[in-house]
């Protein structure tokens, strides 16, 4: 009787150290995303590009990148899906990074 929650904590703790890698992941590529594009020569495609080879490497699945440039600001959108064993609806991910631009004087 004991065996089976002891073997529900471990795959619990499991999978939520598997979210919590995919959740990181998605926000670092987005943070390398505006980096990149906040900079003035640099173009959204290589932007979003970035974006994906991070998440990817994390091990994040469905990965998609969208990346806008305004007038004074940068915003990026990285959405991903965690590659989790048994999903409860909560391995789907969205993370959001914004920062200033960067202007030549």
């Amino acid at each position: 009787m004991l065996w089976p929650l002891v073997l529900l904590l471990v795959l619990g703790t499991v999978q939520l150290g598997v979210w919590w890698h995919a959740r990181l992941t998605l926000g670092a590529a987005a943070a390398t995303a505006v980096d990149l594009l906040s900079v003035e020569d640099a173009s959204i495609a290589s932007s979003e590009a970035a974006a994906l080879r991070v998440a990817r490497s994390g091990g994040v699945e469905a990965v998609s990148v969208t990346a806008h440039r305004g007038a004074r600001q940068v915003d990026v959108v990285v959405r991903g899906t965690a590659p989790l064993v048994v999903d409860l609806g909560l391995s789907s991910l969205e993370v959001t990074a914004s920062a200033p631009r960067e202007l030549a004087r």
